[in-house]
């Protein structure tokens, strides 16, 4: 288990307010500005540490005390002297940043003019509050046949081909999911009521344009991801309907019922990569070396140093996977719980896929806040890392057969169109949630709120009778802890589709445009990242018939193996 470090407010304040009062002319800005990204880096270098030890354990309750001390004591300190030297910074004249720091600067006088000492405590109580839905939902279990099992143990059933088997896991996840929903719903509440109170301080109408500017989103509008609703709408619900039909055809059902989803559709045991995570981590590595050696001694460098936390601890939260970095330590880590499934090969790629953006755009020397890209862009380093690495999922260098490997490449693009259509139905909720709801919202409407929106998007699959089930499907990580980030993950898509494009005809030129995008790291705005990967940023219909039609080109050469 990771040891928390000490939580401790003390060390930083006279840096800070060295910072604030010293001497401070256009020539002396560089190199004030990396004493100050130098102490950033540290307070983040504690941030994801604490996270790391709390995640590792939500049982451990001093790395739970640790982990909320940060939040309550440190976090606002950091946000009070960070907008004392942000106010002090855009105050300069007569200093021009250099093509670097021109996205930098445009980020820090974003944060400035969002900043309201009203906010601190409510954005204190947010993550806190936040983090009561990874010990709610760590602590579920399913009843199944009789047995307990941990969320993840219970979705693996799912794959199974028995129906009756996988009808009896999806049963005992969604009581276990019923059963807490009222806890997540109180929960909820809360959460939204302070943020609405969040962006009537600095001075918005409602949340979602608080969020709009709080997360940088500088390229793009609400009504562009409306015209990306529509795309999914037109082009990916139809394609995934026809998959959903052929798939109850091959099952041979009357109906495809929501069990039915992710087995497979020809009644072959459920794909199982590895049977320990030491074997799930060695073909990983022996991917990366096939394609890029760069990247294989990266990932190699995270094992051998215990930056991979993937084995399935009971105590860890179902479903929660990211990539988060340690500044000073010098190195990403991954976090995950590993059951044995295709699921779990892909989410492996995709947080290297993060990792390996970390490690490209974290220079020595570099400022902290150019280490890193917009999210949008961020995803589609990952996302484009899972398609990139389909051709070398085969033995010996993989975790399958030709036969299987066949599998897993359709198992991917199916995957593909389930999530443009879940975050399209995630977006389009949530941007009612934040923007449109009534101040008295009922969670009854909100339940409403998120069927007509599933309802929408979700084609082929016969929900009666589980009308109770489905209107919870709203209760996920992201809804509670990063409201609004799901958009990201389908304008990446679109990138990451269109660097697998790329690939298919010219695999070399397409890795080496990827790797000078990711080292490009904060330093250019949006679009000038996506072009950097040989992609477009776009919400179009037209750009998205056109990435469907690819996928049932791929499809179609994938058969059904």
């Amino acid at each position: 288990m990771t040891t928390a470090p000490a939580t401790t407010w003390t060390t930083f304040p006279p840096r800070y307010e060295a910072l604030a009062t010293e001497p401070l002319t256009p020539r002396d800005i560089p190199a004030w500005l990396e004493r100050w990204s130098d102490l950033e880096k540290d307070v983040m270098e504690m941030q994801a540490q604490l996270t790391r030890a709390k995640d590792a354990d939500p049982t451990d309750e001093g790395a739970e005390r640790a982990f909320v001390g940060f939040v309550q004591e440190v976090q606002p300190e950091v946000l009070r002297a960070g907008q004392r030297l942000k106010n002090r910074l855009l105050a300069q004249t007569g200093w021009e940043p250099g093509e670097p720091h021109v996205q930098m600067l445009r980020r820090l006088r974003s944060e400035a003019a969002l900043y309201r000492e009203a906010n601190l405590p409510l954005l204190t109580e947010i993550t806190t509050l936040a983090n009561e839905f990874n010990k709610i939902t760590g602590a579920l279990r399913a009843r199944v046949n009789g047995e307990e099992l941990t969320i993840p143990q219970a979705q693996r059933l799912l794959l199974e081909p028995d129906r009756a088997e996988r009808e009896a896991a999806w049963r005992g996840i969604a009581e276990a999911n019923l059963g807490a929903a009222p806890e997540l719903d109180a929960l909820f509440l809360k959460l939204l009521a302070l943020r609405r109170e969040v962006a009537r301080n600095a001075g918005f109408g409602n949340f979602r344009d608080f969020v709009w500017q709080a997360m940088n989103r500088f390229d793009y509008t609400p009504e562009d991801t409306r015209e990306l609703h529509a795309a999914v709408e037109q082009h990916v619900v139809p394609l995934q309907a026809r998959m959903n039909d052929e798939r109850r055809e091959h099952l041979g059902l009357k109906t495809l019922r929501p069990w039915d989803t992710q087995a497979d559709p020809l009644g072959r045991p459920a794909l199982q990569p590895f049977k320990t995570t030491e074997e799930y981590i060695d073909a990983a590595e022996r991917i990366f070396q096939a394609l890029d050696p760069e990247l294989g001694a990266q990932f190699a460098a995270m094992h051998t140093g215990g930056f991979l936390d993937l084995d399935p601890r009971p105590e860890k939260v179902p479903g929660y996977g990211y990539c988060n970095y340690l500044p000073r330590t010098g190195s990403p880590y991954i976090y995950w719980s590993a059951v044995g499934t295709d699921t779990d090969v892909r989410v492996l790629l995709h947080e290297a896929g993060h990792a390996f953006h970390f490690l490209a755009s974290g220079r020595p020397g570099d400022l902290v806040w150019n280490l890193l890209s917009p999210i949008e862009f961020a995803e589609v380093g990952s996302q484009a890392m899972e398609l990139l690495t389909l051709p070398l999922l085969e033995k010996p260098v993989g975790y399958y057969s030709p036969e299987d490997a066949a599998r897993a490449r359709r198992d991917k693009i199916e995957t593909v169109l389930r999530q443009f259509t879940g975050q399209a139905t995630g977006d389009a909720f949530q941007q009612w949630l934040y923007a449109e709801a009534p101040g008295d919202v009922t969670i009854e409407q909100i339940d409403a709120k998120w069927l007509e929106c599933s309802e929408r998007f979700d084609s082929g699959v016969d929900w009666r009778g589980l009308e109770d089930v489905r209107a919870k499907g709203w209760q996920f990580v992201h809804i509670f802890a990063i409201p609004l980030y799901l958009l990201e993950y389908s304008l990446a898509w679109m990138g990451a589709l269109q660097v697998w494009q790329s690939a298919l005809r010219d695999p070399e030129e397409a890795l080496r445009q990827y790797k000078e995008a990711l080292a490009l790291g904060g330093t250019r705005p949006l679009p000038e990242l996506f072009g950097a990967a040989g992609a477009r940023l776009a919400f179009d219909a037209e750009t998205m018939r056109g990435l469907m039609a690819l996928l049932e080109e791929q499809l179609e050469g994938a058969g059904r193996a």
